[in-house]
């Protein structure tokens, strides 16, 4: 199983950002649980493009702050939204809710430095 968050990327982050980083952490903090209710959504309405499109953003956002379970769980739910399925996702989104569970704990203790 992959780490929730790559500690290295995030501290070569905080260093080019400082304390503009913690925006831009809450902001994925607030932002990913209506997404992944959106793919969720996606994924029991059998909505492939709309699971390729929403795992796509959140794959982008997760590995832009270092959440690199995220991002690999999601683009795991990306490619099978783009095979035009949605077949094997339900099993994947939960493992998502998991991952960004693991990764909105170190990112709140991140918040806190």
């Amino acid at each position: 199983m992959e780490e929730a968050i790559n500690s290295e990327a995030l501290d070569e982050l905080r260093s080019l950002m400082g304390e503009s980083l913690n925006e831009v952490l809450q902001t994925f903090i607030d932002y990913v649980p209506g997404q992944i209710n959106e793919l969720s959504t996606a994924v029991f309405n059998n909505d492939a493009d709309g699971v390729f499109n929403l795992a796509h953003k959140m794959k982008s956002s997760s590995s832009s702050i270092g959440a690199l379970g995220l991002a690999h769980t999601a683009e795991q739910i990306e490619l099978i939204g783009r095979a035009g399925s949605t077949e094997g996702a339900a099993e994947l989104l939960e493992q998502l809710k998991g991952m960004y569970s693991d990764a909105e704990v170190l990112l709140r203790k991140e918040l806190k430095k």
